[in-house]
């Protein structure tokens, strides 16, 4: 999937696809348990009352898994090869 993945953001210029465009498409799909609240955050969430922290720690677990798709494509050799 990333080997694809990376084929996709290589060809910018005819599909407009960055890296970063990629991983914004699919890093929901693929670090779902990240983004779905199954690993550990580092703060505690309190789920009653106001949901700005719970807000917040979902936004940045989404940045998170971005980051993380779009370094494993920027680096795809060095990881990979």
């Amino acid at each position: 999937v990333l080997k694809m993945m990376r084929s996709v953001a290589h060809n910018t210029a005819e599909n407009r696809m960055t890296a970063s465009a990629v991983a914004a498409c699919m890093a929901p799909l693929l670090l779902r348990p990240l983004l779905a609240g199954e690993c550990e955050l580092e703060d505690d969430l309190d789920m009653s009352g106001d949901c700005s922290a719970q807000f917040l720690a979902a936004a940045n677990a989404a940045n998170n898994a971005q980051g993380i798709i779009r370094t494993l494509l920027e680096e795809y050799e060095n990881v990979f090869d």
